[in-house]
């Protein structure tokens, strides 16, 4: 039994350990497996994270190498283009040496040895040479982006020395010739007839013969052109510069006789372009400059390589066709003739204009933004040089010598503040709002492109000789949406409206200006300027109605070209420009309760306010009643003293906010269904500009009406949620505040009148009571606290920093002691609908108008792309699309661009693209704020 017993112990002893040790090797092969999976595990997130980094730097690299790609095969096309050209160029000049080669021979029989000498010099010689250099560049094709031309073109330029004799003998040539053809009739017969023949390309021996004295400078050209276009690191770029220094030095040496040659060229262009041009171009006034190899945008938005050819008065564009030019455009100079810089959109970059007389202009675009600016400043040097040598025939001083009309029309300024996006019924339309300028009187225009058209198709109807800048209209329907030829459509609208309002046809008919959204007596509001200022009341610094606010940011950038010193220095300080708007007839008449009679061509209109128990303002307008009109019609019967901070607004078919501009038709705003329609349009009015909280309440001390409209605004902003409070005590304490001001027993229905309904059904009924009944007592036993009779209220603190800055001190001087005139408030009133507003005012979302906006740049920024932009005094802000937080405060931006859909705004060394529809609103608001900054610094 004992030793049985003591076996069958040992037995399970041993089973309890093996199995012990199983166990053992179980826990640590799980502990093993755990080693291999927590790694794992812990990586995960690494490894998700390499594998989107990978992902996008991949989605990068190929974004870059595709851009740069296509910058590379740019640029190798256009250097193939140039390459191409002078290859041509240089096949047809010796085409027109062989013939004169030809024409040498056969006038042997009219002309002596000597004479044949003098006049075609050493001509063999250079067609020698010509033909060797011809032939190595045409060794040269095909074109391929690794071969060497400089070589080619080096090893050859040392000998074009040869063309020495034939430029220092030129001017005896053609001084022999013209003696041959006055002396030798059978000579002047047969260079009379020359020109007809076809063999000779219809030229006279006068073009054939200068053509050398042309060929060395052409060579200059196109060698800048290609070494602009060929990298610093290819290895041809030394070779090419070599080769352009040496035939610049060639040119150089001719330099002293080369005055006397290129007014021949004028030959050439008389041929090409006599026919196309008003004039003869051979005059004895006119030079012939330089030419320019350049691109031009024509109005189909195509870009077109093209010559151009600048004369003393003229510029000339032309493209190459084989051996002459088709002639495209031209454009007379005068004394106001420069170049308009044009600030790159989305689609069309690297443009600038040059203006000419009467409006007409040429639109140039470049490759790169150096191209531009060199070509720019290079044409602009030229021009500036003519016109201090007097090289100009100016041929508006001649048609308006000693006219006041052509001073004035100097002074006009059009260009192109941005685009608008609007919609009626199921359509939308744009509308491109244009500045308009007559020397500090300025007003923007909104027009349609179907508008333009119109008032283009009446010029042409009435006036078929007038030659302006026009339009071309587009029939391809799809054109409307397309980004490209909107952007077009912004440069060439502001061009077409200045060409016809310095056009004597607008002068004459008043019709064109109503059509384009001007006063009839537009060229005489500069005199009339000054009266009108005189007649207003008061010297206030603070910016009113009657201010033009000077955009930050125009699209086409004028700038004064003439020798005026005096006008540039004024353009360039702050100015306060008056509105034109302001100066025209209202047209508007208040709608009375007892006589509602409808005047005749008139339409009714509604805005409404806040204010309780008062109903809606009702207007009777006419077709030319500016938003401006209304304004001052809202100011005279609520008896207001400032008004500028305070905007119409009407919503839009998505229901948002659209602020009006002062100087838009209220007829306009409702599209061409307002007129026919029965129901009455409806514009909203509030104030949308705040300054700081102790200036605001400065304005508030002196004008009753304008407590009033505040109070009852911001109560109805609070309750439909478009002033949103981070917590619920806030709306707690405006509840108590403003069920002090009913002076009403606490109900749910008055505390429904202020807190949302989403706040409120965050709780139950009796909560809120509760709550806002202690808060309530609490406030109302702190009033009884203080005085409790009638406080006369000297001057404030707040007043006397206002006046220390010089803001609005006549206005509060006149008006602190009259707080007693709000209706149905006394004086403790006062002070707690004062405090009623200070707390909101301290909430950002009151003093910002707030814009929703997209921006897929944030989306790894700050993990969403919908966004709401807030601008306000302080600057920008960025908020998250609950509102809840702040993503980024912009103070300072350095630069706020709008193009169409979108903004970009620059800050901190960085650029967001925003896409919006409400790009200009945002804009002006934002100048509105600058220009209050700007008035509040003086």
């Amino acid at each position: 039994m004992g030793v049985g017993g003591n076996g069958a112990l040992a037995t399970q002893v041993i089973k309890t350990k093996k199995r012990e040790f199983q166990y053992q090797q179980i826990d640590q092969l799980q502990q093993k497996k755990n080693q291999i999976l927590q790694p794992n595990q812990q990586n995960k997130k690494e490894i998700a994270a390499t594998k989107i980094f990978r992902f996008l730097y991949k989605i990068y690299k190929q974004y870059y190498f595709n851009n740069h790609y296509l910058r590379k095969e740019k640029q190798h096309r256009y250097r193939n283009f140039v390459i191409e050209e002078l290859i041509n160029t240089e096949r047809n000049y010796l085409n027109d040496l062989k013939l004169l080669i030809v024409i040498q021979s056969q006038v042997k029989q009219w002309l002596n040895k000597q004479q044949i000498e003098i006049i075609f010099n050493n001509l063999q010689q250079l067609y020698e040479l010509n033909s060797s250099f011809l032939q190595d560049l045409e060794g040269f094709l095909p074109y391929n982006r690794s071969k060497l031309l400089g070589p080619i073109i080096k090893g050859l330029a040392p000998f074009f020395k040869v063309y020495f004799p034939y430029y220092e003998g030129f001017n005896k040539s053609m001084a022999t010739l013209k003696q041959c053809i006055n002396d030798k009739e059978d000579f002047r017969k047969f260079l009379k007839n020359m020109s007809s023949i076809k063999d000779y390309n219809n030229q006279d021996i006068d073009s054939f013969l200068i053509k050398p004295v042309q060929r060395i400078p052409k060579y200059n050209l196109l060698l800048e052109d290609l070494i602009k276009h060929t990298d610093k690191i290819h290895p041809d770029y030394k070779n090419l510069c070599e080769s352009l220094e040496l035939f610049k030095n060639i040119n150089d040496d001719n330099n002293k006789n080369m005055d006397k040659f290129l007014s021949s060229k004028l030959f050439d262009m008389e041929k090409w372009f006599g026919n196309k041009l008003s004039q003869k171009l051979v005059d004895t006034k006119r030079k012939y400059i330089t030419e320019l190899l350049t691109s031009i945008l024509d109005q189909t938005n195509k870009v077109i390589i093209v010559t151009a050819f600048i004369l003393s008065d003229l510029i000339i564009i032309g493209e190459r066709q084989e051996n002459q030019y088709q002639y495209i455009q031209s454009v007379f100079l005068d004394e106001q003739s420069g170049c308009l810089d044009v600030e790159n959109q989305q689609h069309l970059q690297n443009i600038y204009i040059l203006q000419g007389m009467r409006g007409q202009s040429i639109t140039f675009i470049e490759q790169t933004p150096n191209d531009k600016i060199e070509k720019m400043a290079k044409l602009q040097k030229i021009i500036q040089e003519c016109k201090e040598k007097s090289k100009y025939t100016f041929q508006r001083q001649t048609i308006r010598a000693g006219s006041e009309i052509k001073v004035q029309l100097n002074k006009i300024k059009v260009t192109v503040l941005g685009l608008d996006e609007r919609h009626e019924n199921l359509s939308s339309y744009k509308v491109y709002i244009i500045e308009v300028g007559i020397e500090e009187v300025f007003q923007k225009l909104f027009l349609r492109f179907s508008q333009c058209i119109k008032i283009q198709d009446y010029i042409k109807k009435k006036y078929p000789t007038t030659q302006l800048n026009f339009l071309k209209q587009n029939t391809t329907l799809s054109l409307l949406n397309d980004q490209k030829e909107i952007e077009s459509r912004m440069i060439a609208i502001p061009l077409f409206v200045q060409s016809v309002l310095i056009s004597d046809i607008t002068r004459q008919n008043p019709q064109i200006l109503k059509d384009l959204g001007l006063p009839e007596n537009f060229y005489d509001l500069p005199s009339e300027a000054d009266n009108f200022r005189n007649q207003r009341t008061g010297n206030q610094k603070a910016p009113d109605r009657f201010n033009y606010v000077t955009p930050t940011r125009t699209l086409i950038k004028t700038f004064d070209y003439g020798n005026d010193q005096q006008s540039l220095q004024s353009n360039q300080c702050n100015r306060r420009l008056l509105s034109a708007s302001s100066m025209m007839s209202r047209n508007i008449t208040l709608v009375e309760e007892k006589k509602k009679q409808k005047e005749k061509d008139a339409i009714s209109i509604i805005v409404n306010h806040a204010i309780p128990k008062e109903k809606p303002w009702e207007f009777n307008v006419k077709n030319n009643t500016k938003v401006l009109h209304v304004l001052d019609q809202i100011q005279k019967v609520m008896q207001l003293q400032q008004i500028y901070d305070f905007k119409l607004y009407i919503y839009d078919n998505k229901s948002r906010v659209k602020i009006l501009q002062n100087d838009e038709n209220i007829c306009d705003l409702f599209g061409d269904s307002f007129i026919f329609a029965k129901k009455k349009k409806e514009l909203w009015f509030k104030k949308l500009l705040y300054q700081d909280i102790e200036y605001e309440k400065t304005l508030l001390q002196a004008d009753s009406a304008r407590m009033k409209l505040l109070y009852y605004q911001l109560v109805k902003d609070i309750q439909i949620s478009t002033l949103p409070f981070p917590t619920q005590n806030q709306y707690i304490k405006l509840a108590a505040i403003h069920l002090y001001l009913q002076n009403c027993n606490l109900s749910y229905n008055v505390i429904q009148q202020i807190i949302p309904s989403s706040i409120l059904q965050l709780k139950q009924r009796e909560y809120w009571n509760c709550v806002v009944t202690q808060e309530f007592k609490e406030f109302k036993s702190g009033i009884q606290n203080t005085q409790s009779t009638l406080i006369q209220i000297n001057e404030t603190e707040d007043i006397a920093k206002a006046k220390s800055k010089g803001i609005f001190s006549s206005i509060i001087q006149s008006n602190q002691n009259q707080f007693s005139q709000i209706e149905n408030v006394n004086v403790d009133s006062t002070k707690v609908m004062i405090q009623f507003i200070q707390e909101c005012l301290k909430n950002e979302f009151c003093i910002q108008q707030l814009f929703s906006i997209v921006c897929k740049e944030t989306l790894t920024l700050f993990g969403e792309q919908n966004l709401f932009l807030g601008i306000g005094y302080h600057g920008i802000r960025l908020y998250s699309s609950s509102k809840d937080r702040i993503w980024e405060k912009i103070d300072k931006p350095q630069s706020f661009n709008v193009f169409p859909g979108s903004i970009e705004i620059g800050f901190k060394g960085r650029k967001l693209k925003f896409e919006t529809n409400q790009g200009f609103q945002i804009q002006s608001l934002f100048d509105e704020y600058q220009a209050i900054k700007s008035q509040n610094q003086e």
